[in-house]
């Protein structure tokens, strides 16, 4: 069957199993069912490890500004404050309760392993350790509001009051959001980065404070949870008023870039609006220009890479109707890199270098040629830029692949798998990472003309 031939009643039958193989692909499962009838290897479990060799490298997400050690401090002090009146250990005499007693005791643990990590934190990686001691807090907040609503029966109606002063204090901040900064080339993209991370962390808050309420038949560990919502907007309140601040002692003579991100934006928008991508319907393969594809199984592996230039389309749209410049820059380098990863991989499957693995080497392959174009890319995309945090995005993506395969090497060693999934996963990574080096090129020229 070809995807000239399988015509509209299997194009529907192909959308409409879409939503099924999403969830399969959460799970982890490596054997989606379209392959039923169709020819593939499968492996020994037992054997799937040696995937993983030689091990993916590590990009960390770039640095825009960093925090001041005070700063650190501060959170690190306010996570140690939180959990310090909760017994340690905790015992079933203190919580008889079995449930809340394994919540408090889980919160104040993961509390304290992000703590013990964001202490050890040096140089470039305060930033991104200051940032996850906001996880620190709201974990510790909600072991000791679960802790402390036991016998505290007024502890929902403060957290109330905490809501209500807090919800509008970070829509204040982040509606005042002023874009400055210096207009040198390399001051204009991490200003982009910069602007992104701030936009979307304080959304996060305010979207996370809008649905936020405790019903009056909470449990205490219901009231734990909403209290580290609470926390972890504060904590994001606070995080990105001293990155603000930190962002400002670090500009020479700012000037207001609002007209200058705005007008690469836009000339961004006009180039994603010009590009003839057709809707992902019912003819959408015939339209493609890919040729006759025989498996189902290449059918969704183009289908996920065009699902994402459709979408980062529709956010970047988003945000310039929003206004939300470093977002919308963001996605519009995320935009040039995923159409161009769908070209290769539309090109691949046309020319037959994508098919079902018929052994672990050509997942081997496969995975070692996205490894290789991870380490292209960090040489060639560099300095803090809505570039340099794709790559590190896009390298994550790597690394979920690769925690899918090390879950099934830790399975029943007795039993079988095709790695289809995790094929499908590094065949798109792969292309991410070729196409991002000509990707940012793309949107450096726009973004600066």
């Amino acid at each position: 069957m070809t995807a000239s031939k399988r015509g509209s009643t299997g194009r529907r039958r192909f959308l409409a199993g879409l939503a099924a193989v999403s969830g399969i692909a959460v799970a982890g499962c490596s054997s989606p069912p379209w392959t039923d009838d169709e020819t593939g290897g499968s492996f020994p479990v037992s054997e799937v490890a040696s995937v993983l060799s030689p091990s993916a490298p590590r990009i960390d997400g770039p640095v825009p500004v960093r925090p001041e050690a005070s700063a650190i401090e501060s959170a690190l002090e306010r996570v140690d404050e939180l959990v310090a009146p909760i017994p340690d250990p905790l015992t079933a005499e203190a919580v008889p309760n079995g449930v809340v007693r394994t919540s408090i005791t889980d919160a104040r643990d993961e509390a304290g392993e992000i703590r013990t990590e964001a202490a050890d934190a040096t140089g470039p990686g305060l930033y991104h350790a200051f940032r996850d001691l906001r996880g620190a807090r709201s974990h510790a907040r909600r072991a000791i509001a679960t802790w402390s609503a036991i016998d505290d029966e007024t502890l929902a109606g403060d957290l109330e009051d905490e809501h209500g002063e807090l919800r509008p204090r970070i829509r204040d901040q982040r509606a005042s959001l002023a874009y400055r900064g210096t207009d040198t080339d390399d001051e204009l993209l991490r200003s982009a980065l910069y602007y992104s991370q701030i936009e979307s962390a304080l959304d996060r808050a305010v979207e996370s404070l809008g649905s936020w309420e405790i019903d009056e038949g909470a449990t205490v560990v219901d009231v734990g949870e909403a209290a580290a919502d609470l926390e972890s907007a504060a904590a994001t309140a606070n995080g990105w008023e001293h990155f603000a601040d930190r962002y400002e002692a670090t500009l020479d003579e700012p000037i207001d870039l609002e007209p200058i991100l705005r007008g690469g934006l836009e000339r961004c928008v006009d180039r994603a609006d010009a590009v003839a991508f057709p809707a992902q319907d019912d003819d959408w393969f015939d339209e493609i220009d890919v040729g006759d594809i025989d498996e189902t199984y290449l059918e969704h592996i183009l289908w996920r890479t065009g699902d994402a230039v459709t979408d980062e389309r529709e956010r970047l749209r988003d945000a310039e109707t929003s206004g939300d410049l470093g977002t919308g820059l963001y996605h519009a380098v995320r935009f040039e890199q995923a159409f161009r990863a769908f070209e290769l991989v539309r090109d691949r499957i046309a020319d037959g270098s994508v098919a079902l693995p018929e052994t672990l080497a050509d997942v081997r392959r496969e995975r070692e040629a996205a490894i290789g174009a991870a380490e292209t890319a960090r040489d060639d995309v560099t300095g803090p830029s809505p570039g340099a945090l794709a790559l590190s995005e896009t390298v994550q993506r790597l690394e979920w692949a690769d925690q899918s395969v090390q879950r099934l090497a830790d399975a029943d060693s007795d039993a079988v798998t095709s790695l289809t999934s995790e094929y499908g996963d590094y065949v798109r990574v792969r292309a991410s990472l070729e196409a991002l080096p000509e990707a940012v090129d793309a949107f450096r020229s726009r973004v600066l003309e």
